[in-house]
């Protein structure tokens, strides 16, 4: 049987902004979440989320052989509803489940978000991206993963 405290916490992955604890804190309202570093595979990292701006907000597609690391938080599922309204649930993402693989091997199932509406060639803000270069390198993800997320090209605003 299982303890019903269990029942009442998710493994949440976040790829994006939200690898940053301090805005994912915020946004939730507590403070010193339990974390691990995980990875999903056959997806990537992209910005094709429309931003009101024109720029792009994270999100993943699945494509084979490609990694998508990113940080997996211990969250209730009342905190997991508060992310969804600051995500835009239904609207601009929705969630579904998907299998991490951690630092260890083992693999747990996961919630997360993926855009509903996707544009090509979009690039993020340089602010947007410092949240998750600073929660990539907090949590120690993968040098050369966290290279790759600071050499990511940005939109300047005013660009066609």
């Amino acid at each position: 049987m299982k303890d019903n405290n269990e029942e009442q916490f998710v493994w949440y992955f976040a790829y994006g902004s939200n690898m940053d604890s301090k805005r994912l804190e915020c946004r939730i309202s507590r403070q010193n979440l339990e974390w691990k570093v995980g990875f999903i595979q056959d997806y990537q990292l992209t910005f094709d989320k429309l931003a009101n701006d024109g720029s792009g907000y994270a999100n993943i597609q699945p494509c084979q052989g490609e990694v998508v690391y990113g940080v997996l938080y211990r969250l209730t599922r009342k905190e997991l509803k508060k992310l969804d309204r600051c995500e835009g649930v239904p609207s601009h993402y929705t969630r579904k489940t998907v299998k991490v693989r951690m630092e260890d091997g083992s693999i747990v199932e996961a919630e997360t978000y993926f855009a509903c509406k996707t544009k090509k060639g979009l690039k993020p803000r340089r602010d947007y991206l410092q949240h998750l270069v600073y929660g990539a390198e907090k949590h120690k993800l993968p040098d050369e993963y966290v290279e790759k997320l600071r050499k990511t090209p940005t939109f300047e605003g005013g660009e066609c």
